[in-house]
């Protein structure tokens, strides 16, 4: 199991095209506030990237 800081998971997410800062972004980790649909579907492409490249 690979952990990955908020930091990295968050740049990774503004790399491919996400729109929420990092303050907002984790706002959204902790359910403080709700990111739109199309910024989840971006996350969702992040995970997904993340859990791909991790050793199993």
């Amino acid at each position: 199991m690979n952990i990955i800081s908020v930091e990295r998971l968050w740049l990774r997410y503004w790399g491919n095209g996400g729109i929420a800062d990092a303050f907002n972004f984790e706002a959204c980790l902790y359910e403080v506030q709700e990111l739109p649909e199309y910024e989840l579907a971006v996350l969702a492409w992040v995970v997904e990237d993340l859990e791909a490249e991790s050793p199993h």
